[in-house]
Formats: structure tokens, C-alpha cells, sequence
């Protein structure tokens, strides 16, 4: 499988032990959303989502906050 990166980012969305990639942010906090509707076993411990810029020589890795991330969910943004 292959994934063409847009503008130069992408996200990883990390639950668990499994880690998925996605092309947009509100694409990987929808899918987190739906997660853990499904896993009620979850532990805000073991999630995160992270952004992850191509765009310079050395990448850049951030982690995208959980207050931003309620507020995207909060306000049903997709």
C-alpha cells in the first residue's frame, strides 16, 4: 500500500499498540472518534495523534493537542 502525502503533511493517529496514517487532521480525529465509540477499553493514555511535516529536510513531529482535538469533536468539524 501507498499514500501520496498532500501539502507536504500527514497524521498518524495512535491507539494502543496500532498506529494509522491519515492525509487531514479532522480525517484522523473522525476516525478516533469512531474508535472509541467501538472500544470502550481505551485509556486517553495510550492515544495520540500526531502531525507530521515533510515540507523541510528534517521533518517536523508534533503532537496535536487534546483541547484541539475537543473542540473539532465538540463542534462536529469534518
Amino acid at each position: 500500500m501507498k499514500m501520496k502525502i498532500e501539502d507536504g503533511k500527514f497524521y498518524v493517529l495512535e491507539a494502543g499498540s496500532e498506529k494509522w496514517i491519515y492525509n487531514l487532521e479532522n480525517e484522523a480525529i473522525n476516525s478516533l472518534k469512531e474508535m472509541l465509540s467501538e472500544n470502550k477499553g481505551l485509556d486517553e493514555k495510550n492515544i495520540s495523534i500526531l502531525e507530521v511535516d515533510t515540507r523541510e529536510e528534517n521533518w517536523q513531529v508534533k503532537q496535536i493537542p487534546w483541547s484541539k482535538i475537543a473542540l473539532k469533536l465538540i463542534r462536529g468539524e469534518e
